[in-house]
C-alpha cells in the first residue's frame, strides 16, 4: 500500500507498471481462494458476533436417544396391536426416518412376529406435512383389503377420527374420549414423555391412488410414548452461553407440556411460551413483540421457525439457529449463521454454515469462544495495517515535498512489506484477551477508521523524527543510500512492534503477551531487518551500513513510539470502547 500511494502521489511514475503487476498478481490470489472457505470465514466471524441462538428440543437439550417406551390401548392397557399398525407405518414410509420411526423400527422383533414381507404390500402414502401433522401409508394384508394407517399428533389424529376399537370392539368417539386423552397425553408430557396416536381405516372401496382426503373417518387405535431424557450437560451449556452474552431460545415442534417439562429440566423459564397457533392469528407488530418477549416457542412450523429468525435478525439481533430436520432447513438459511450436525439430514447439512461433529450446546459455546478469537485477530490485523498504512501516506507525501531523492526505492518497498507481512503471518496463533471474548463482538468499519486516523499520525510523528535524525545527525542530504536505510529499518520494526501494541488493551508484554509464535515471528522479522544492510543481499537492495550512533537512536524513538501508541490506544479504548 505504501508503494502505491507513491505511485498515487506522482513520486515515481517509471514505477508504475511494477505497482500494476503487484496488484494484479494480489487480485489473483484473492479471486483463487475458495467461496467455500470465505463462507465458512464469514459464519465463524458470525458465531462470535451471535448474541441470539435459537434451537430446537430434541437433541440439544435431550439426550437424542428417543426409546418407545409404551404402546397402549386408549385405556392406557398394553396392545400389542397399536406396536404392530405403528411399525407397519413407519416401516412403508418412504420419507427420511425421524427419531420416532427409528425407535418404533428397533423395538423388539416385530418384523418377524407379522412376517411383514409376506403378508403386506405397501399401496400407497400420504406424506406427512406441518399443517396435518400426521402421516398415513396404505398397505394390503394379502387378501387384497386395504389398510390405512395413520400415525401423528393426538388432537390432529382426533380430528380424523370418528370411532374408537376396544379389545376388538368398535365403537364411536365423542368428546369425552378426547378430554381423556388429553388428560392421559397431559400426564405423560409432564412426565417428560412424546406421545403419538395411532389410527386406522379398512377402505371397502379399493383405488390405484390416496390423497388427504380418505384421512376421514379413523378407527383410533390407541397410543405409541416415548421417552427422550435431558442431557445432563444443558443445563450447564445454557448457563454458558448466557453467561458469554447469548440467548438461548427454543424454536420447538412439540407441544406445550412435553416442551415445559423438558426446558424446566434444564433450567430455562417456560412459564411464558408462544404457541405456533397463536402466532399465525397475531399481527406483525404483535410476533414482534412476542418474538423478542418469549424465550420458549412451541407446536411451531418451518415457517414460523423462519419467521422468528428473520424478526429477531430486524431487532437487531446476530442470530444463530441450531438445527438438523427437515422442518429447520428455512430457518437455517434465515440465520446469520446456520449450524448443523454431521448427522442431520441432507437438507440441513446443506442449508447449514457450520456442522458439529457433536450436537451439544457447550461445544456450540467454544465455537463461539473461538469465533471471537477469530474476530479479535482480525480485528487486529485490519487496525494494524490500516493505522500503519494510513501514518505512511503522511510519510511519503511529507517526505516527497523536501526530499531530492525518493525515500525508499521500489525494490526497498517490497522487500520492506515482504518481511512486514511475515511477521504478520502468525496473527491468526495470537491469544486473545479474556475481556475481548466475554461478549458478542460485532464488525464497525466506523472504528477501524477512527482508529486508522488516531494511530496513523502517530506512526507519522516518529517517522518524521527518523528523517530528522537520517539528516541532521548523520547529514544523509547527499546520502540517499544512507537515508533509505535508515527508515527501511525504522519503519520495519516500528509496524513489526505495532501488532503488539494494538492487540490488547493491557500494557503489552507485561500484562499481555502475544503467542509463542507472533512473538518469534516479530523477533525473526526483526532481526533480519536489523542484519540484512549488512549482507550482501542488502547491498544488491540498495542498502549501507548503519553508522553505530543510529543504534541507541533508534532504540529511543521505538519506546517513545510504544508509548505513544499505547497511551493513543488507551484513550480509544475509554472513548469508544475495545
Amino acid at each position: 500500500m505504501l508503494f502505491a500511494v507513491a505511485v498515487a502521489v506522482g513520486l515515481t511514475p517509471e514505477m508504475l507498471p511494477m505497482a500494476v503487476t503487484v496488484n494484479l498478481a494480489k487480485g489473483a490470489l484473492a479471486m483463487a481462494k475458495s467461496k467455500v472457505i470465505v463462507k465458512r470465514l464469514n459464519a465463524i466471524q458470525n458465531l462470535g458476533a451471535m448474541d441470539v441462538l435459537c434451537t430446537d428440543k430434541t437433541g440439544t437439550l435431550t439426550q437424542d436417544k428417543i426409546i418407545l417406551k409404551q404402546h397402549v390401548d386408549i385405556h392406557g392397557e398394553d396392545s400389542p396391536r397399536v406396536l404392530h399398525y405403528a411399525y407397519l407405518n413407519s416401516y412403508f414410509q418412504s420419507g427420511l426416518k425421524n427419531l420416532l420411526d427409528v425407535a418404533v423400527l428397533e423395538h423388539g422383533d416385530v418384523h418377524e412376529a407379522l412376517r411383514v414381507d409376506e403378508h403386506f404390500k405397501k399401496v400407497g402414502e400420504i406424506p406427512f406435512d406441518f399443517s396435518r401433522r400426521r402421516l398415513s401409508v396404505i398397505v394390503s394384508d394379502g387378501q387384497e383389503k386395504h389398510v390405512l394407517i395413520c400415525k401423528g399428533a393426538v388432537e390432529e389424529i382426533f380430528d380424523v377420527s370418528t370411532r374408537y376399537e376396544d379389545a376388538g370392539v368398535i365403537g364411536t368417539l365423542d368428546p369425552g374420549h378426547l378430554e381423556t386423552a388429553k388428560q392421559e397425553t397431559v400426564l405423560l408430557n409432564k412426565s417428560g414423555f412424546r406421545v403419538v396416536a395411532v389410527a386406522y381405516r379398512e377402505m371397502n372401496d379399493t383405488k390405484p391412488s390416496y390423497g388427504v382426503e380418505d384421512e376421514r373417518d379413523l378407527v383410533l387405535l390407541g397410543y405409541i410414548s416415548f421417552l427422550d431424557p435431558p442431557k445432563e450437560s444443558a443445563s450447564k451449556a445454557i448457563a454458558a452461553l448466557e453467561a458469554s452474552g447469548v440467548r438461548v431460545k427454543i424454536l420447538t415442534g412439540d407441544n406445550e407440556v412435553i416442551t415445559r417439562k423438558i426446558c424446566g429440566d434444564v433450567g430455562i423459564d417456560a412459564q411464558d411460551i408462544v404457541l405456533g397457533p397463536l402466532l399465525s392469528k397475531m399481527t406483525e407488530g404483535e410476533v414482534a413483540a412476542a418474538t423478542a418477549r418469549a424465550t420458549v416457542f412451541a407446536k411451531l412450523t418451518p415457517d414460523q421457525k423462519e419467521r422468528i429468525v428473520q424478526l429477531l435478525r430486524a431487532s437487531g439481533h446476530v442470530v444463530g439457529f441450531l438445527g438438523d430436520g427437515i422442518n429447520d432447513g428455512p430457518a437455517l438459511k434465515s440465520a446469520d449463521v446456520g449450524i448443523s450436525v454431521d448427522s442431520a439430514v441432507d437438507i440441513a447439512r446443506e442449508s447449514a454454515d457450520i456442522i458439529l461433529l457433536e450436537k451439544n450446546l457447550l461445544v456450540l459455546r467454544d465455537g463461539v469462544i473461538e469465533g471471537r478469537k477469530v474476530f479479535a485477530n482480525i480485528t487486529k490485523y485490519i487496525r494494524m495495517g490500516a493505522s500503519s498504512n494510513f501514518g505512511n501516506m503522511f510519510s511519503v507525501v511529507g517526505a516527497s515535498i523536501f526530499l531530492p531523492f525518493l525515500p525508499m526505492t521500489a525494490i526497498q518497498v517490497l522487500a520492506n512489506n515482504l518481511l512486514y507481512d511475515l511477521s504478520q503471518t502468525a496473527i491468526p496463533t495470537d491469544t486473545v484477551d479474556d475481556e475481548f471474548v466475554a461478549s458478542p463482538r460485532r464488525w464497525e468499519i466506523a472504528g477501524v477508521f477512527r482508529f486508522m486516523v488516531l494511530l496513523g499520525p502517530v506512526s507519522s510523528i516518529f517517522d518524521y523524527a527518523t528523517f530528522a535524525m537520517m539528516l541532521f545527525v548523520f547529514n544523509a542530504w547527499a546520502n540517499p543510500a544512507l537515508f533509505q536505510t535508515g527508515w527501511f529499518v525504522e519503519s520495519l520494526l516500528t509496524q513489526t512492534l505495532i501488532i503488539h501494541v494494538i492487540r490488547t488493551s493491557r500494557i503489552p508484554f507485561i500484562e499481555s503477551s502475544a503467542s509463542t509464535a507472533l512473538m518469534t515471528a516479530s523477533l525473526l522479522v526483526a532481526v533480519v531487518g536489523v542484519i540484512l544492510p549488512t549482507t550482501g543481499l542488502g547491498a544488491a537492495l540498495g542498502f549501507v551500513p548503519l553508522p553505530l550512533p543510529y543504534w541507541p537512536l533508534l532504540v529511543v524513538i521505538l519506546l517513545l513510539y510504544a508509548v505513544f501508541a499505547h497511551l493513543a490506544k488507551l484513550w480509544f479504548v475509554r472513548r469508544w470502547g475495545l
